[in-house]
C-alpha cells in the first residue's frame, strides 16, 4: 500500500524529463533479464545489420519517440514481471536484450497512449534493425509470456523507481515541516499584533484622550500575512517540481552518447543522429561487464 507522499514524489518523477540516469537504469535492468550469448561478429540483427550497445539502442528509441518519463519507466515493471516468468535456464541471443525491451516499450506506449504509433512506425525507429515481421512477433511473444497482464500499479511503480523517489521524498518532507514552522511563526506573530492592538485600545479608553488614526493598510497587511496552508501546500509542491525538473538529474540532451545533427529532421533521415564512436565503445565494454557479472550471479545461483 502506498502512502499519500509516495503518490506525490510519484507525479513529481514522471513529470521530469528523461534523463541518463533513467537509461542507465533501463540498461541494467534489461541486462538482469536474463543470460544471453556474446555477440562476438556484431551483425547478429535482421538483415546483418551491426547490433548496437543497448544504451545507444535506448537512447535512439527515447529521441525518435519522445516518450514520456512514465511510458519509459513503466517497462521496469514489464521486464522485471518478465524476469520472473523465464525458466530459470534461459538463454538468449545477443539481440534478444534488444527485442525484449522494445516490446516492452511497445505495450508500454500502448497501454498509456491513446494514440501510439503503429509497429511499422516501430521498425523505423529501430534504423532497420529489425522488422515489422519481427516487431508484431515480439509485441505477440511478449502478451504471450505476460498472459495479457499489462495493467501497472502505483504500488509496482513505487517498488521499481525506489531509488529515484527517494530524494523527492526526503525535499517533500523537508518543505512541509519548513511550512509548518512558518505557519507557526506566523501564527505567534498574528496573535502578538492581537494583544498588542488590544491593549493600545484598552490604554486609549481608560484615558478618555483622542485617538489616533489605525492605518488600515496596516491591519489589512497583517491579516494578508496569515498563511493558507492549501496554497502553502501547492506552492511547495509546485517548487519541489520546479526543483526537479530543473536540477534533480543530468538531462538527456546534455549526456547522451546519440549527438543530434539537425533536430528538424525526423527518424526517415538515417543520418539525423550520429553516435560517438569512443561513447559507443565505452557503453559496450560497461554493458559487457555488466553481463559478466550477472552470469556469475546466475552460475552461482545454479
Amino acid at each position: 500500500m502506498v502512502s499519500s507522499i509516495d503518490v506525490k514524489a510519484l507525479n513529481i518523477f514522471i513529470n521530469q524529463p528523461v534523463s541518463q540516469n533513467m537509461i542507465h537504469k533501463l540498461v541494467v535492468t534489461t541486462l538482469q533479464v536474463l543470460p544471453c550469448s556474446e555477440d562476438k561478429d556484431g551483425r547478429t540483427a535482421h538483415n546483418g545489420k551491426p547490433l548496437p550497445s543497448l544504451m545507444t539502442f535506448i537512447n535512439k528509441l527515447v529521441r525518435y519517440t519522445n516518450v514520456y518519463t512514465g511510458t519509459l519507466m513503466t517497462t521496469l515493471v514489464y521486464l522485471d514481471r518478465l524476469k520472473h516468468k523465464l525458466p530459470k535456464n534461459a538463454q538468449g541471443l545477443p539481440c534478444t536484450r534488444h527485442r525484449i525491451f522494445l516490446s516492452c516499450l511497445i505495450l508500454a506506449s500502448k497501454f498509456h497512449n491513446d494514440c501510439s504509433p503503429k509497429n511499422i512506425h516501430w521498425a523505423n525507429y529501430t534504423d532497420g534493425l529489425f522488422s515489422l515481421k519481427d516487431v508484431n512477433l515480439m509485441e505477440r511473444q511478449l502478451l504471450y509470456l505476460l498472459n495479457w497482464g499489462i495493467r501497472v500499479s502505483n504500488e509496482e511503480m513505487c517498488a521499481q523507481l525506489a531509488s529515484f523517489l527517494s530524494p523527492i521524498k526526503e525535499d517533500l518532507i523537508k518543505s512541509s515541516k519548513m511550512r509548518k514552522y512558518l505557519a507557526k511563526q506566523q501564527a505567534a506573530a498574528a496573535s502578538a499584533s492581537t494583544t498588542a492592538t488590544s491593549t493600545k485600545n484598552c490604554s486609549r479608553t481608560s484615558s478618555l484622550s483622542p485617538s489616533p488614526t489605525i492605518s488600515r493598510s496596516s491591519s489589512a497587511a497583517s491579516q494578508l500575512s496569515l498563511h493558507n496552508p492549501h496554497h502553502s501546500r501547492q506552492a511547495s509542491t509546485n517548487s519541489v517540481m520546479s526543483h526537479y525538473r530543473q536540477d534533480s538529474c543530468s538531462s538527456l540532451e546534455s549526456l547522451s552518447p546519440v549527438m543530434p545533427v539537425d533536430k528538424v529532421r525526423g527518424y526517415n533521415d538515417r543520418n539525423a543522429y550520429e553516435v560517438d564512436p569512443r561513447i559507443e565503445m565505452m557503453a559496450r565494454n560497461e554493458e559487457q561487464e555488466l553481463s559478466r557479472m550477472i552470469s556469475q550471479i546466475y552460475k552461482q545461483g545454479a
